[in-house]
């Protein structure tokens, strides 16, 4: 089994998708943020390219819907939730459908929707989706969202410490892309506390616009079992 990662969200060919299980990580926050959704009881969450198409969507839902989402780290205006984990709670989102947009972590989904499994990753959840991935028998990527059409540290860091968890549970040897290894690399020098995330741009970003609990908390490992699945344009 082949374990490649890309590093920011590129245009893939649906046919180099087909037959693979793509783990997609916007570890700050939108993943993080998704796989508490789905925690916390939300019936499923409806990623979004566009605050416009959510609007829609939202829309054509009805009653029961809760519109989320982000653009420069900030709560779209008129959206009833930002991009903060935090914010989906089982009081604001248990048995309600969350249409949800933000800046990367959405576009990047949409941007895998034709692999065979659509696997929502992070790292509060890193070795039960590494154990899912698995599990379905098919070559994996680790797909990072980055930030702005450009790498970002903190997902590749997620992306290396999810690799680490495949290593640790797969049955035979992993082949790794040489950036998956890097990865692997910058992940065992972050938990040995020898790579500073926070002078990294968007791990900076979020802490200096007041996101320092958010940061602390996408960065937590293993807290839950739940690996949200997109398919067919939804998540549960």
């Amino acid at each position: 089994m082949r374990v490649e990662t890309f590093s920011h969200t590129v245009k893939v060919a649906s046919n180099s998708l087909a037959n693979k299980t793509v783990i997609v990580v916007d570890v700050l926050r939108a993943t993080t943020s998704i796989i508490c959704a789905i925690k916390n009881g939300a019936n499923q969450v409806v990623p979004s390219i566009d605050a416009g198409t959510a609007v829609a969507i939202s829309s054509r839902l009805g009653g029961g819907c809760v519109l989320a989402g982000e653009r420069g780290g900030f709560k779209i205006n008129g959206f009833a939730l930002g991009n903060s984990p935090f914010e989906f709670s089982p009081e604001n989102v248990a048995g309600k459908s969350v249409v949800f947009s933000t800046t990367n972590g959405t576009v990047a989904i949409h941007a895998v929707q034709d692999a065979k499994n659509v696997l929502i990753g992070g790292m509060i959840n890193r070795t039960a989706v590494a154990k899912k991935a698995l599990s379905l028998g098919e070559d994996i990527i680790i797909a990072c969202a980055g930030t702005d059409g450009l790498v970002s540290a903190d997902d590749i860091c997620a992306a290396g410490a999810i690799a680490d968890a495949l290593v640790r549970n797969a049955s035979a040897p992993l082949e790794m892309s040489d950036l998956t290894l890097i990865c692997s690399m910058i992940y065992a020098d972050w938990l040995g506390g020898r790579a500073d995330l926070s002078m990294t741009k968007h791990y900076a970003y979020l802490q200096k616009m007041g996101f320092e609990k958010d940061v602390e908390f996408c960065f937590k490992q293993d807290l839950t079992d739940v690996v949200p699945v997109y398919e067919n344009g939804i998540i549960k």
